[in-house]
């Protein structure tokens, strides 16, 4: 059995955690909070983001995740959350002569800066158009050149229960069909769980995985099917905006290859369940 922590011990963090406790594994939860890490999670109080901020490590460690939840939408927030962040947690496991097997980092699909519709791919050329994505671009750069072995999953909007931004939207009345018709990549959050326990028990897994569903969408069709399964809109064809199509779509190959079978393949199963969640709670 394996010492693993987790580092940004939230929503995401706190799930990994706790299935990875209940097959056996002895796992650290880090937060500013830690009232707020779920059982049988090992609660650590700290503040990755600050360079006095961390305690001391659990010894022996076999796997961190690095999970960082920025306050806010701001270049400063990211900056502290993802680059302060992890390296001032990189520095603390190399005073602490830690030699974990992997160092698995949650990364976003902003890095590429594609706004023309192209397939993108791990392979593709990272060219962030805003300070989100060139944070975590620096951010990548900071794992790849430390000691430990690392893996990054950069992930596309992750929905699902209390990641409800769509369905708010529409709510709102707002159906995209006043604006450019743009590619969206999505990842239900139960699949963002999954892959991330999925990564820590791979052999040999790939230093880099794109974690999104099968199926980029147009935005404007996904809000108007949730209208319609909503009930606040009729059945039908929606209207298709002007303008040239932009965005970008994501190619999940290399999470198939890994053995990884996603759950909500695509929205429409994905929000399918979330609206059942809700109707329920």
């Amino acid at each position: 059995m394996a010492n693993i922590l987790i580092m940004g011990c939230g929503d995401l963090g706190g799930a990994t955690g706790q299935r990875l406790a209940e097959a056996g594994h002895t796992v650290w939860g880090l937060r500013r909070h830690p009232e707020h890490i779920p059982a049988p999670i090992h609660p650590l109080a700290g503040d990755f983001g600050i360079p006095d901020g961390l305690p001391s490590l659990p010894p022996n460690l076999d796997t961190v995740y690095f999970i960082a939840t920025p306050g806010e939408f701001t270049d400063a927030a990211y900056r502290r959350a993802y680059v302060d962040g992890l390296r001032n947690t990189l520095g603390a496991l190399e005073r602490g002569g830690q030699r974990p097997r992997r160092v698995i980092f949650t990364s976003s699909t902003s890095v590429y800066g594609a706004d023309d519709g192209r397939w993108i791919d791990e392979t593709s050329p990272t060219e962030p158009t805003r300070f989100s994505g060139r944070r975590l671009c620096e951010a990548e750069e900071l794992l790849s050149r430390s000691p430990f072995p690392g893996v990054v999953v950069r992930f596309g909007g992750i929905y699902g229960p209390g990641r409800e931004y769509h369905l708010r939207k529409v709510r709102e009345g707002i159906r995209g069909q006043h604006e450019p018709p743009v590619w969206t990549n999505r990842i239900h959050r139960d699949d963002c769980v999954g892959l991330l326990v999925h990564l820590f028990g791979l052999g040999s897994p790939e230093p880099l995985y794109l974690g999104v569903d099968d199926a980029p969408a147009l935005r404007h069709e996904l809000l108007a099917w949730l209208a319609q399964q909503m009930e606040l809109d009729p059945p039908g064809e929606p209207p298709t905006p002007p303008g040239e199509v932009c965005g970008k779509r994501c190619q999940n190959t290399r999470l198939h290859t890994s053995g990884y079978g996603l759950r909500y393949p695509d929205y429409r199963s994905g929000y399918r369940a979330l609206l059942d969640h809700l109707a329920t709670t």
